[in-house]
C-alpha cells in the first residue's frame, strides 16, 4: 500500500508570505560544517538546497516558514553528516531528502528535533548511532519554555525514514518521564509534544526499541511501519518493536513488527486507542520458555494531567508464533481502564491447545468484549512495496498523474492509493491494476487517476 497526501487548500493568513518562491544555496557556515547559518530573509514557500555533500554537523536554529507554506530544506544531491538538528523553536519546516532515494544520510548520530513546531523530516536515512530520531526536549534551567506548561511541540510528522543499525532506540519521541524529574530539588514537569505521526518509516536491527512515542497528547497516529530485528541485546523495559508510552493518545495500525526480543505493540496511553490491522509474528523471544507478550497494554496513571480512562479496542489483528506468555494481553493493573474491545484477530499457532483462547488472549480489564478471535495460518504477512520514488503532478481540476519506481522487481496485480482530497480532506482508495502483472525494478511507472 502506498499513501499518497496531495495537501492544498490550506487556509491563508495574514501572516503569510505572499511572494513568489525563492531558491537558496547555502554552504559550510565554516570549515566542514554548517552551523545556524542566517535564515532571517527566508520565508514560507522558499527552498534551502545545501550543496556540498558531507559535514560535520548541520544545524538549524530559529528558522522556519509560516501556517501556509513550510520552508523546505533539502540537498542539492545528497547529503551525509553525523549530526542533524533542527532546535532553537524552529517551525514550519520540511526537511526532505529530495529526489533521491533516503537523499539525507544521518550517519552517526541522530536526527535531532528539539523545541521547534510544525516539523515534517521525510525520505531520510538514519544509522549507526546510539538512537536514529530524537525528537524532545529536556529541561533546561535557563529556558523556561522548556518547563510545563512552557511550549507545546505540537504537528511532528515523521515520514519515509529508514532506520537501521542503531545501538539504542530507532525513534526516541517525547519524554518518558511526564510526571517530571528532579533537579536541584525541585521537580521540573517536561513539555509536551502533540499530533506527531510516525508513518511509512522501515526500522531494522535496533539494540532496543523501534518505535517509541511517549509523552504526545492528542491526535498521534503510529501507522504503515515496518520493524524487525528488534531489541538484539535483550535488555529488560528496552526491547519493544512500538511503544505507546504514558501519557500519550493515539491510534497504532497497519504495521509489521517481527522478530524481537520484546513485546512487539505496548500500549501504555490514555483515552480511546484504537490498535488494528497490525501483523506481528515471532516477537517476545527473550530466549526464556514463556517468553513476552505480542501485544500488550497497561493503564499507566499520569499524575501531572488529567486523563481520560485507558480504552484499547485491539481489532482486525494478525498475530504469528506468539509465545506462551500472550499473543494480546490488556492488564488494567493501575484500575485506570474502561472495558477493552478485543475483536477479530487472528492467531497463529501450531497445534492449539483447546483452551488457546484464555491461554493465549489474557483480558483483566472488567467488562471487556472478547468476541471473533480465531486461529488462523494461512494469512501471509504482506510486506510493502519499497518505492524508490513516488510523486504526484496535478494536470487538471482533481486530475493527476502519478509517477513512481520501484526498488526490485516484484509480482503485483495491482497496488493501493490513498488519495487525499484537498477540498474535503476525505480518502478516497483508488485499486490500479498492472497490465502485465508485474512491476521491474528500475522501470518508471506512470498513472492518470481522478479523484
Amino acid at each position: 500500500m502506498v499513501l499518497l497526501a496531495l495537501l492544498g487548500g490550506r487556509v491563508s493568513y495574514a501572516q503569510c508570505n505572499t511572494a513568489a518562491p525563492v531558491t537558496y544555496y547555502i554552504t559550510q557556515t565554516s570549515p566542514g560544517e554548517i552551523y545556524r547559518p542566517n535564515g532571517s530573509a527566508w520565508k514560507g514557500g522558499d527552498t534551502i538546497k545545501i550543496t556540498g555533500t558531507n559535514y560535520s554537523v548541520v544545524e538549524f536554529y530559529g528558522v522556519g516558514g509560516d501556517a501556509c507554506r513550510d520552508l523546505v530544506i533539502m540537498p542539492q544531491t545528497t547529503l551525509t553528516t553525523p549530526n542533524f538538528r533542527i532546535k532553537g523553536n524552529s517551525h514550519h519546516i520540511k526537511v526532505w531528502g529530495g529526489n533521491n532515494l533516503y537523499g539525507i544520510k544521518v550517519n552517526g548520530g541522530p536526527l535531532a528535533i528539539t523545541k521547534s513546531h510544525h516539523i515534517w523530516a521525510d525520505n531520510i536515512e538514519c544509522t549507526g548511532g546510539s538512537i536514529g530520531v530524537y525528537c524532545k526536549q529536556d529541561y533546561d534551567v535557563a529556558d523556561t519554555e522548556t518547563w510545563q506548561p512552557g511550549y507545546t511541540m505540537t504537528k511532528i510528522k515523521l515520514t519515509n525514514l529508514w532506520i537501521h543499525d542503531i545501538d539504542g532506540e530507532g525513534f526516541y519521541v517525547g519524554h518518558t518521564q511526564p510526571d517530571g524529574v528532579v533537579y536541584n530539588g525541585v521537580n521540573r514537569v517536561p513539555i509536551r509534544l502533540d499530533s506527531v505521526e510516525i508513518s511509512n518509516c522501515l526500522v531494522e536491527r535496533t539494540n532496543w526499541d523501534g518505535i517509541q512515542l511517549s509523552n504526545a497528547r492528542n491526535g498521534c497516529k503510529i501507522f504503515n511501519n515496518t520493524v524487525t530485528d528488534y531489541g538484539l541485546l535483550n535488555l529488560g523495559s528496552q526491547q519493544a518493536g512500538i511503544i505507546l508510552g504514558s501519557n500519550t493518545n493515539a491510534d497504532v495500525y497497519n504495521n509489521i513488527v517481527s522478530r524481537g526480543t520484546g513485546n512487539g505493540i505496548e500500549l501504555f496511553g490514555y483515552g480511546v486507542i484504537n490498535c488494528y490491522n497490525n501483523t506481528l509474528e515471532n516477537c517476545g523471544y527473550d530466549n526464556t520458555s514463556n517468553g513476552q507478550q505480542t501485544i500488550y497494554a497497561s493503564d499507566y496513571v499520569t499524575l501531572s494531567e488529567s486523563n481520560s480512562k485507558q480504552t484499547v479496542l485491539i481489532n482486525n489483528n494478525l498475530v504469528k508464533n506468539p509465545k506462551p506468555s500472550g499473543a494480546i494481553m490488556v492488564t488494567g493493573y493501575a484500575n485506570n481502564s474502561n472495558p477493552s474491545t478485543i475483536k477479530d484477530n487472528r492467531v497463529c499457532i501450531v497445534a492449539p491447545p483447546s483452551n488457546w483462547l484464555s491461554l493465549y488472549i489474557k483480558i483483566y480489564t472488567v467488562g471487556s468484549t472478547i468476541t471473533g478471535n480465531i486461529i488462523d495460518c494461512n494469512s501471509q504477512v504482506a510486506l510493502p512495496v519499497k518505492f524508490i520514488s513516488f510523486n504526484a503532478q496535478k494536470i487538471a481540476d482533481k486530475t493527476y498523474r502519478v509517477n513512481f519506481e520501484v526498488e526490485e522487481d516484484v509480482e503485483l496485480d495491482h497496488y493501493e492509493v490513498i488519495m487525499i482530497d484537498p477540498t474535503t480532506k476525505k480518502e478516497k482508495v483508488l485499486k490500479l491494476i498492472i497490465p502485465d502483472g508485474k512491476l521491474l525494478g528500475k522501470k518508471t511507472y506512470t498513472q492518470i487517476i481522478q479523484l
